[in-house]
C-alpha cells in the first residue's frame, strides 16, 4: 500500500477508538449525572419531609396546573416506554 494510505488508514483507527472512548466516558458521565440529581431531588424530599403521598399530591397539582408533565406512577412511565 501505498505510505499516505496507510497513514490514513492507522489514524482512521486510533480514531475510531478515541471515540469509542469517549463515547463510554460519556456513558459515565451522564450516569453520574443522572444519580446526583437524583440523590440531590431525594435529599430534598427528605429536608422537607415529604412522603410517598405528599409526592403524589404534588405531582398531582402539578399537573393539573401544567397538563400532564409528570407521569403519577411507575406505570405510566412503563406504558409511555412501549
Amino acid at each position: 500500500m501505498n505510505k499516505k494510505l496507510n497513514k490514513i488508514t492507522a489514524d482512521i483507527a486510533k480514531t475510531e477508538e478515541k471515540i469509542l472512548a469517549l463515547q463510554g466516558k460519556l456513558k459515565v458521565l451522564q450516569k453520574e449525572k443522572t444519580d446526583l440529581e437524583n440523590l440531590e431531588m431525594i435529599d430534598f424530599l427528605r429536608k422537607n419531609k415529604t412522603d410517598l403521598q405528599g409526592l403524589q399530591e404534588l405531582l398531582t397539582n402539578l399537573n393539573m396546573d401544567h397538563g400532564n408533565v409528570v407521569p403519577l406512577s411507575m406505570e405510566e412511565n412503563r406504558n409511555e416506554d412501549n
